[in-house]
């Protein structure tokens, strides 16, 4: 009898908890669901790399490059572009006042401090006091081991965004946040953090990551890296070119830049390299087509006789350790540079003597 009575008690309770979850998710959806009537914003971006803009606020931004290829000083321009600099005359700030925050987790302090020295030597004077580098190196990982009056790396990464404000801060590297870098949980957990800190306070946190050892393997090392690829709104690449280093912007949620180049003067400050890469390519690519001619020089008839595209490669192939396909890249780099010219389908001949004056000069 008693059980009889309690079981419309049971199914009304049921139907009061269903309608107080609903109403519960009813307004934490509000949070989150888009609203097709809205015209929601475009992130405000900190600077412009020739004309597209990039370092959107409220982003994680990450750049990546081999070891010691140029990555901290990279991290350098873009403060100092933020900042006013017009040491990259194609580069400009979009902000006229704002605050950055360079954090080293990994140097000594006086690198760190040559860090300080080198985003001064190419801003103006009056920002000195808009940028701030600190040193990260002998703080605790895990909070939980800090003492009573420090905090972890990432505390302190926090407090100085949240009490702090800046607009850029930068976090040289992402990876000494963490014990283990290709550790699932951590890293997510890392990289959540930091998202949801650019977020909530409106700035844009670049973080620094290595890539893997590979010479032609350009991903970000470790499950933290794969996570940044999935998070991150733009990824910078910096590779070195004997003095020249190239930055290039091959992700990006929005427009990808063309990127930039720079070199370092005999005070390893950064500057515009453009034209010096420029020079380098000139040079490279004269190298190159030497190479060609003297390659190609053994196998073609000097007199300008025709000869079959297919007797070059035959000829090519017993003289030199080549695939055909690499064999046919050379007829086609001579016909480019003008070199060869073609017969017909099948035949090229060495440009007559008379026509040197068209070849491309070395």
């Amino acid at each position: 009898m008693n059980n009889t009575s309690n079981e419309p008690l049971r199914w009304q309770d049921c139907l009061l908890a269903e309608e107080k979850a609903k109403k519960k998710f009813t307004s934490i959806k509000e949070k989150y669901v888009i609203d097709g009537d809205v015209d929601y914003p475009e992130p405000e971006y900190l600077i412009r790399i020739g004309d597209v803009p990039t370092l959107p606020k409220g982003n994680l931004v990450a750049v990546s490059a081999k070891w010691k290829n140029g990555k901290t000083f990279f991290c350098d321009i873009l403060s100092a572009i933020f900042l006013g600099s017009d040491t990259f005359t194609n580069c400009e700030s979009l902000v006229k006042k704002g605050k950055v925050r360079f954090i080293d987790t990994e140097q000594a302090r006086n690198d760190s401090a040559r860090i300080l020295k080198t985003i001064r030597a190419i801003i103006p004077e009056e920002r000195h006091g808009d940028i701030e580098v600190s040193c990260l190196r002998d703080a605790d990982i895990d909070s939980y081991d800090a003492d009573n009056d420090d905090v972890s790396r990432y505390e302190f990464v926090s407090q100085s965004i949240e009490i702090e404000r800046p607009d850029l801060v930068i976090v040289d590297g992402i990876a000494d946040l963490i014990y283990n870098y290709n550790d699932v949980t951590e890293s997510q957990d890392m990289v959540h953090k930091l998202a949801t800190l650019a977020n909530k306070h409106n700035c844009c946190i670049v973080v620094v990551m290595h890539q893997n050892k590979g010479s032609h393997d350009k991903m970000m090392k470790g499950h933290i890296g794969t996570m940044l690829y999935q998070k991150c709104s733009d990824v910078f690449q910096v590779e070195k070119h004997g003095d020249i280093f190239l930055v290039s912007h091959p992700v990006s949620r929005h427009r990808q830049s063309q990127g930039l180049v720079f070199k370092l003067d005999e005070n390893a400050i950064p500057k515009d390299g453009a034209a010096d890469r420029h020079r380098q390519m000139q040079l490279e690519r004269q190298q190159s087509e030497q190479q060609v001619r003297e390659i190609l020089a053994d196998v073609i008839p000097q007199d300008g006789t025709p000869i079959r595209r297919s007797d070059i490669v035959e000829r090519l192939t017993e003289k030199h350790p080549f695939q055909r396909t690499r064999c046919y890249e050379l007829i086609k780099q001579a016909l480019a540079t003008g070199l060869l010219e073609e017969v017909d389908r099948s035949r090229v001949r060495l440009k007559p003597a008379a026509d040197v004056s068209s070849v491309r000069p070395l």
